[in-house]
């Protein structure tokens, strides 16, 4: 039946979805019902008004066989667009997005680790903004439910990303049996407009009737609403029962007939009424899934050509299939289960050894022939346990470990002596976060193997798995105890593999620090030639900042870590396995190693332009975020913390990105506190508190303290400024951290002075000098220097200043000798020594201006206004009312690129780079771009 009953309110909620998503604002719909509810028809309604709409459509439905395959819905999507078409139209079609999908897919590499999911996630995004761009774009996903594992994850990274984009993403479900994974979070996201259909009422059941051109007796309206429950479908397929047995709806006696007539009776019935061959085919298509090929599936029936085309014929009469493009689908999924539900276990198993052997000798893809094996007798297919592993492979290249853990264990079964099995199936299992599974294979590979690396390697993923079971002390104890009992050369390749998985090890226990830092010291003069040796420089690079170690020491183990970009081609790839880049970068940036981090950085950026995810683009731009901090590039800094925040603003709350927004957030108060926008900076730390409220604290969220302390100073709360400072200091002192360059000593001096305890806060500010002249660094001695004179006596101040501009000038950090200047020229002032004044505040003045600190600029400005001159207004207008993310999209505009390239850079939406544009115009009192090189210069 063509027409809708009694859904008013979801067609019209549906239709001002579209409307919405045609005006710009994407929208996300979900449909949830029990089977036969009419999900699947207000889908199709969904699409018939998209299309009145113009609507670029692209569809797919889920199916249980073909939930095992990676990707197997959004490559149903893509497929289905092109499938159409043929000759000069395909080619440009596969030249577009739908080509640069299908490529996306294809290059997702076999071993990838979810930041390699994460690319291809980001890459299919893509694909739908540039669908979207001519005109909007409507996807809708049916029976969602069975679809697979890695498309459920884009749909849910879709959802997340629409709200500014002409996307509409329709998506229809059977209700989760649980409330975890992406699709049940997808239902009850607080962005998506759900829908649940009710079961229809027994006026609609009797209309129903009557569109058929009946009208139905009472008493039959009356059986069929109760038995149907108000399941349009069972309603409707009742009243096909009634026909098939030629009772008529009108006589109230039909009404009997109706009693014991429950779903799987009525599907019975229709599937008893099938010729054998027709019988036998249903069966065939059943196991095979949706779009079979009806050659393939008379195959696995065992019918010849005459007998498959009359049964296609039967089935597609009774109304059990369509047949659509040359494929058979069931109608509706109660057939299909129904038919199932028909097979006994052993015809079941048969046929689906059938379809797998037959897929096999079709060249098939891996992954479609092992969902059949797995429910196939054991031994059909004498090439089992290759195509396990090969679908294995594509299972773990989309992220779904579930299905790549269960294929290697069948292919294990078939090949139980394969060490290279059993060390797979143990990665696959602590992906899959099963670590005392994955443990038992690593150390039956182990002792499988005679190569002294790969036993190496696999013992490390022993201890990782040991860790996870039992702790990191007991991997700790069992790394060491094999290291102790391991022959050779102590720099041995093999035995450093294990010495870095120890190191990293130690470096998540507070307690294990000390121990740890003697371990890594043994490694000092390494020359970093290897990847393992080159984390452990790494490692001790971050050990020699926490522990204050002389900062050229901390410089030179950075740099061989670093070893002119192999750490990261090592980590590439792996946003877990980049942390120790961006350790050995933090260390080398603290210790004022600039010309070589700028290096590094521009070579990670441009591989995070062409192969990056968002978070891998984070983790770069907080790093960029550190050293312009360091550098007092205030513009800079707001640009990175915006841009960070912006990139990951959709995705999950997992500890990483936490760590990542806590980073940002820091930097970004920074800035706004040098702008004087205290509520800025307040608004940021509000944000972050409501956004990550019962996230998992991370390390990164320590330094918040700081930047609270900071506000607070600005905000005249001292008592507040204290209590940050002092929560600081306690949460480093139990991690045995206290380096200079994250400061709990000079807001706490700062509140301290404020309240008229001179002593204390002079005695924090000496142990604050005590500890950056420990470290050695030009920037962290003026730093504390400035610091010193500040809290110190009026008598020594303008001596300590003069000591710490001389120290800062050595310095990359252009903003603390701003500072530190205008420090200067206001203690010559007090000290009425006013021509020494001027030449300070006014360089000063100047450095704070190129910095982007308004604030000390204005502090300069009052000052030499307190001596007699008259120094410029400062305003804010035409290039200087831009914000950092505003100028560094205009920037980007005037070096030619797009938006579309823009966003690309940027890792946000074309709409974004939009919206940033229109802001721009309207400050510079412009049009377009145009004028924007004008205005901007």
């Amino acid at each position: 039946m063509d027409t809708t009953l009694e859904r008013p309110d979801e067609l019209n909620r549906i239709a001002a979805a579209l409307d919405a998503a045609a005006a710009g604002n994407g929208q996300v719909v979900v449909i949830e019902g029990q089977a036969g509810i009419g999900k699947t028809h207000l889908v199709r309604e969904t699409r018939a008004m998209a299309k009145q709409r113009g609507f670029v459509r692209m569809q797919a439905v889920g199916d249980e066989l073909e939930s095992a395959m990676a990707w197997g819905v959004v490559r149903q999507m893509v497929e289905r667009s092109i499938s159409r078409y043929s000759g000069a139209t395909r080619e440009a079609i596969i030249a577009g997005p739908t080509g640069r999908a299908l490529e996306a897919l294809a290059n997702a590499r076999p071993d990838a680790g979810d930041a390699e999911v994460a690319r291809t996630l980001h890459a299919l995004w893509w694909v739908a903004v540039d669908l979207a761009s001519p005109r909007p774009l409507l996807v809708t996903v049916d029976d969602a439910q069975w679809s697979d594992l890695p498309s459920q994850r884009f749909l849910s990274y879709l959802s997340r990303r629409v709200s500014d984009l002409p996307i509409a993403l329709v998506v229809a479900t059977r209700p989760p049996p649980d409330r975890f994974g992406p699709l049940a979070e997808l239902t009850v996201s607080r962005h998506v407009e759900r829908l649940l259909p009710r079961p229809l009422t027994r006026r609609a059941v009797a209309e129903m009737s009557t569109l058929r051109g009946t009208k139905p007796a009472a008493k039959v309206v009356d059986a069929v609403h109760a038995a149907s429950g108000g399941n349009p479908f069972l309603a409707e397929a009742l009243y096909d029962e009634l026909i098939a047995m030629d009772r008529p709806v009108d006589d109230p006696e039909t009404a009997k007939a109706v009693t014991g007539l429950g779903p799987s009776t009525v599907s019975r019935a229709m599937l008893g009424r099938l010729t054998p061959d027709a019988l036998r085919l249903a069966g065939a298509v059943a196991v095979l899934g949706t779009r079979t090929d009806p050659w393939l599936a008379g195959n696995v029936a065992g019918l010849e050509a005459e007998q498959l085309g009359a049964a296609v014929e039967a089935l597609v009469a009774a109304n059990v299939v369509e047949a659509d493009s040359g494929q058979l689908n069931f109608l509706h999924p109660v057939i299909h289960e129904a038919m199932l539900s028909t097979l006994g276990a052993f015809e079941c198993a048969a046929l689906h050894g059938k379809a797998a052997v037959a897929l096999y000798a079709e060249r098939a893809q891996a992954d479609r022939i092992a969902a059949h094996l797995a429910l196939a007798p054991n031994g059909v297919l004498p090439e089992a346990a290759t195509v396990f592993q090969e679908a294995a492979t594509r299972s773990l290249a989309a992220g779904d470990t579930a299905t790549a853990s269960k294929y290697l264990a069948r292919a294990l079964e078939a090949d139980p002596e394969n060490a290279s099995l059993q060390r797979d199936l143990g990665l696959t299992l602590m992906r899959a976060g099963d670590a005392r599974a994955a443990r038992e294979h690593f150390r039956a590979a182990a002792e499988a193997t005679d190569d002294v690396q790969q036993r190496a390697e696999l013992l490390g993923a022993v201890a990782s798995a040991t860790a996870a079971v039992d702790g990191a002390l007991t991997a700790i104890a069992e790394l060491q105890g094999w290291l102790d009992g391991w022959p050779g050369d102590p720099y041995d390749p093999a035995r450093l593999t294990l010495e870095a998985r120890l190191g990293v090890t130690r470096s998540f226990l507070p307690g294990e620090r000390r121990i740890a830092s003697v371990h890594l010291h043994r490694f000092k003069d390494l020359p970093g030639n290897t990847p393992h040796a080159r984390t452990l420089l790494a490692l001790l690079a971050q050990s020699g900042r926490y522990e204050v170690s002389p900062h050229l020491e901390v410089a030179n183990t950075a740099e061989r870590a670093l070893r002119h970009g192999a750490l990261f081609k090592d980590s590439a790839g792996s946003a877990d396995t980049l942390v120790s880049w961006l350790l050995a970068m933090m260390s080398l940036i603290a210790a004022d190693g600039i010309d070589l981090a700028r290096e590094e950085i521009a070579q990670a950026q441009a591989w995070v332009r062409r192969h990056g995810s968002p978070i891998e683009f984070a983790m770069v731009a907080n790093v960029n975020d550190f050293l312009a901090w360091r550098c007092g590039d205030l513009t800079a800094v707001e640009a990175d913390s915006d841009g960070v925040l912006a990139a990951v603003a959709p995705e999950e709350l997992t500890p990483q990105v936490v760590a990542l927004r806590a980073t940002a957030v820091h930097f970004g108060v920074y800035a706004a506190l040098e702008r004087g926008d205290l509520a800025g900076a307040a608004a940021l730390l509000n944000s972050f508190d409501e956004q990550c409220a019962g996230a998992p604290p991370v390390i990164a969220m320590l330094w918040l303290h700081e930047a609270r302390a900071r506000l607070a100073l600005d905000q005249d709360d001292p008592d507040l400024a204290l209590m940050h400072a002092y929560r600081l200091r306690d949460e480093m002192a139990a991690a045995q951290m206290d380096a200079p360059a994250v400061p709990w000593r000079a807001p706490a001096a700062l509140a301290l002075l404020r309240f008229g305890d001179e002593t204390t806060a002079r005695a924090l500010a000496a142990d604050h000098l005590a500890l950056a002249q420990q470290w050695g660094g030009s920037a962290d001695l003026g730093t504390a220097l400035r610091l010193v004179a500040k809290v110190g006596e009026s008598g020594s101040r303008i001596d300590t200043l003069t000591e710490a501009i001389a120290m800062l000038e050595r310095s990359p950090s252009q903003l603390e000798l701003a500072k530190a200047l205008v420090d200067l020229g206001e203690a010559y002032r007090v000290a009425n020594r006013r021509t020494e004044a001027r030449e300070p505040l006014l360089r000063g003045g100047e450095l704070a201006a190129k910095c982007g600190s308004p604030v000390q600029r204005q502090r300069a400005a009052e000052a030499l206004e307190a001596l007699g001159d008259r120094p410029r207004t400062l305003t804010s207008s035409g290039q200087d009312s831009l914000t950092a993310s505003e100028r560094r999209v205009a920037g980007l505009a005037l070096s030619g690129r797009t938006n579309r390239d823009i966003a690309q850079e940027l890792f946000v939406s074309p709409k974004t780079v939009e919206n940033h544009l229109g802001r721009i115009y309207v400050k510079l009192g412009i049009t377009g771009r145009r004028e924007l090189a004008r205005a901007m210069t």
